[in-house]
Formats: structure tokens, sequence, C-alpha cells
């Protein structure tokens, strides 16, 4: 498991395009913090409230 962490993978925050180091294998993290989670998650139901409109 330390060769995963080694290798320096990186994700994209799904909301600010930050970079993120994953330490984690099976579960990399997709946010920069919880924030940003719930924003992204608030503005996706908002905007699927508004196309089902």
């Amino acid at each position: 498991m330390g060769d995963f962490a080694s290798r320096g993978r990186t994700v994209l925050c799904k909301w600010c395009n930050r970079q993120l180091p994953q330490e984690r294998r099976w579960f990399p993290s997709q946010y920069c913090n919880r924030r940003h989670k719930w924003r992204h998650r608030l503005t996706e139901t908002v905007g699927s409230l508004l196309d089902s409109v």
C-alpha cells in the first residue's frame, strides 16, 4: 500500500478543480472540504428540480 501513496496520484476537486493528493486507494476523496461537497450536492439538486419543471 505504500507503493500506491508514493506514486503521487492526484484528483481534481469537483467544485473548485484544485488538485487533491490521494492517500486512500479504494474510496478517494472527491472534494477539498465538506463545504464544497454540500455546495455541489445542493446545486445538483436544484438543477435537477429546475430541469423537471
